[in-house]
C-alpha cells in the first residue's frame, strides 16, 4: 500500500477523474469508425476500435479508485482534530 497525503490523493483524483470522462466519451462516441460507400449502393460500416469491454473495466477501475480514495479523505477527516482558538459566541453575534 502506497502512502500519500490527503493533498496528493485529491491532485490524483482531479487527475483520475478527467481521464474517466475522457474513456467515458470514447466509449460512448468514438469506440467506432464509421464508413460511408457511395455508389450503387449506399452503405455503412461501422468497425469498433477499441474492445468495449476492455474500455470499460478500465472506467470501472478509476471509478474504484475513485470511491475507495474519498472513503479514505472522509475517513481521515473524520478521525482528525484541529486545535484553534475561537469565541464563537463573538463571531456569531448580530451587528450592533
Amino acid at each position: 500500500m502506497t502512502r500519500k497525503t490527503v493533498n496528493e490523493v485529491l491532485i490524483l483524483m482531479k487527475a483520475i477523474r478527467a481521464r474517466l470522462n475522457e474513456l467515458q466519451s470514447l466509449r460512448s462516441q468514438v469506440s467506432t469508425r464509421d464508413t460511408h460507400f457511395y455508389g450503387d449502393q449506399s452503405k455503412n460500416i461501422k468497425e469498433p476500435q477499441y474492445d468495449v469491454k476492455l474500455v470499460d473495466k478500465k472506467i470501472v477501475e478509476l471509478a474504484n479508485f475513485l470511491l475507495l480514495a474519498d472513503s479514505a479523505i472522509k475517513n481521515s477527516n473524520a478521525v482528525t482534530h484541529v486545535s484553534i482558538d475561537i469565541n464563537i459566541d463573538s463571531l456569531l453575534k448580530p451587528l450592533e
